[in-house]
């Protein structure tokens, strides 16, 4: 259970602790969100809170913040840790505190260094890129062989993280659980393709409803999916081995249909 233990000094801002790494001692304090003044900025964006950043503290530790950022990244991350052998950064706490009307989330996690696979991808020969293809398959087949929950669906029981569900007006407020099946999944995707696109495409939307239950079947049994499958995601660590291929960004994981991870990775790998 998160811990809640919140910070009460008075010389600080306080902040609730959702979750603190306890396995091993630390020699000295693990960041928190009233250090980052200290901090290398890595990634900012003007528009705050509404944007995700990026800071890194010493080589260690990289903070990811936001209004945006949920704690169910973390907490898949830490389920992928504990279940499988896969390389991701290791989360060492999670924050949260509120900044006037927002409540802003702070995931502390390990730095990894390298670059990503979309910066090398262009100067890698084809047999460095078929190594990597087999690593890379080699992890996702420990992702396909977790038992799953028996729905679509986030890890803590809500829909599938994905911006069809979250960004698409009027659709969040109607899809707000997980799904029981395949059948209710693909209902709830031409549902928000309807509130997309209203009555202009409603020509599209009776041709989906008629093609989408037949064309899009997996085996029955949602896979837990990384769902932002692509090359900015990847990690190359400096030493260049085929196993320091380490996978970030797992704000989308869910339990998908089979087909879901190619799908999302074809389209986001399209341009």
């Amino acid at each position: 259970m998160p811990d809640t233990d919140t910070d009460t000094d008075t010389d600080t801002a306080p902040y609730e602790i959702l979750f603190e790494d306890q396995s091993h001692g630390y020699p000295n304090p693990l960041p928190t969100p009233n250090d980052l003044d200290g901090s290398e900025v890595l990634l900012n964006d003007l528009d705050f809170p509404s944007s995700t950043r990026l800071a890194r503290f010493q080589e260690k530790y990289v903070m990811k913040f936001g209004f945006r950022v949920d704690p169910i990244e973390a907490h898949n991350m830490l389920y992928v840790t504990k279940s499988t052998t896969v390389p991701i950064p290791k989360v060492y706490a999670i924050y949260q505190r509120p900044e006037g009307q927002y409540v802003i989330t702070y995931i502390l996690m390990q730095h990894v260094p390298g670059e990503t696979l979309m910066t090398l991808w262009g100067s890698l020969d084809q047999a460095r890129k078929t190594a990597i293809a087999r690593t890379l398959r080699a992890y996702f087949d420990q992702l396909r062989q977790l038992p799953h929950p028996g729905y679509v669906g986030n890890i803590m029981g809500g829909p599938p993280l994905d911006d069809m569900f979250s960004a698409t007006v009027g659709a969040s407020e109607v899809v707000k659980t997980s799904f029981a099946t395949e059948d209710e999944f693909i209902d709830a995707i031409v549902r928000t393709y309807s509130f997309e696109t209203g009555e202009r495409m409603a020509h599209k939307l009776r041709y989906y409803q008629h093609v989408l239950p037949t064309h899009l079947r997996g085996n029955g049994a949602p896979v837990f999916t990384h769902n932002d499958f692509q090359r900015k995601n990847i990690m190359v660590q400096p030493d260049g081995t085929d196993g320091t291929l380490v996978i970030i960004d797992w704000e989308f994981a869910s339990w998908c249909p089979t087909y879901w991870e190619y799908a999302t990775a074809t389209w986001a790998n399209a341009g």
